[in-house]
């Protein structure tokens, strides 16, 4: 909660194809509720860096399904959090990004 913006908002998109939320989840407590049930997932979960829209990103992929997660930090607080799901907008997620300071 501490690393998150008041009024961050989370835009899932799944393309209809997969689960994802279907409006954007607006406020702190909403957005904690929600990734709090993502984390009582308990498939097989393995993540790597990317790179995503030029920026750095997760990819993430929970029993084969892909998806990548990149957020939005301002003034050292997460403001935004774009979750995607669909798979015809991760086909280019192939190679880890390295990240450094």
């Amino acid at each position: 909660m501490e690393v998150m913006a008041p009024d961050v908002v989370l835009t899932a998109d799944g393309g209809g194809l997969v689960p994802a939320a279907r409006t954007p989840i607006h406020g702190a407590e909403q957005v904690a509720r929600l990734l709090a049930r993502a984390n009582q997932v308990q498939a097989a979960f393995k993540t790597t860096t990317v790179w995503l829209n030029g920026a750095p990103a997760g990819r993430i992929e929970i029993d084969g399904q892909l998806a990548a997660v990149s957020l939005v930090v301002e003034n050292g607080r997460v403001t935004r959090i774009y979750a995607v799901a669909n798979p015809r907008k991760l086909t280019r997620l192939d190679e880890p990004a390295e990240l450094a300071r």
